[in-house]
């Protein structure tokens, strides 16, 4: 495993999703409301176009296969030969990920755009310790840790395998 290249992939990947999934509400700010806690998104929903949903969705889909054709060819063009030290790689970037989105997207945002989201602007969910506590917290201490971090890193490796 390349530790330095690691780093710095994770940190310029953090950067690119961040600003990629702010690009993303700014374009389908409603449509976001679908990845929100439940008292959001059921106050929210009447003004929800679900074609909008679809591209939302299909953007960040978009962003992840992007991150992750990214990371398994530095890796590869790193030298990182092997399951495990690949798998490590796209685990540890991803970490970097989730990281930079919860203090970022999950600890800032939420304060900046609860008036954007229609029907939504007085919901309890909104304040600080709910959003950490039915969302934010659970999301990245336990998804993230146990699902979306180790998928990456299987796909990572899945990926710069098939170079070898």
């Amino acid at each position: 495993m390349n530790w330095p290249r690691t780093i710095l992939d994770g940190i310029a990947m953090s950067a690119l999703f961040n600003a990629v999934v702010v690009l993303g509400f700014t374009l389908w700010p409603q449509e976001y409301s679908v990845m929100f806690p439940k008292e959001i998104k059921e106050a929210a929903s009447p003004y929800v176009n679900g074609t909008n949903v679809k591209k939302m969705k299909l953007f960040l889909f978009g962003l992840y296969f992007a991150m992750f054709l990214y990371w398994s060819i530095s890796a590869h063009a790193a030298g990182t030969r092997g399951f495990w030290p690949l798998f490590w790689t796209g685990y540890t970037e991803m970490t970097f990920v989730s990281a930079s989105d919860f203090l970022i997207l999950d600890c800032w945002l939420p304060l900046k755009i609860r008036n954007r989201i229609k029907g939504a602007e007085h919901c309890e969910a909104w304040k600080r310790k709910e959003w950490l506590l039915r969302l934010a917290i659970p999301e990245h201490v336990l998804g993230w840790t146990f699902l979306v971090c180790p998928a990456a890193g299987l796909i990572v490796a899945g990926i710069a395998g098939l170079f070898a």
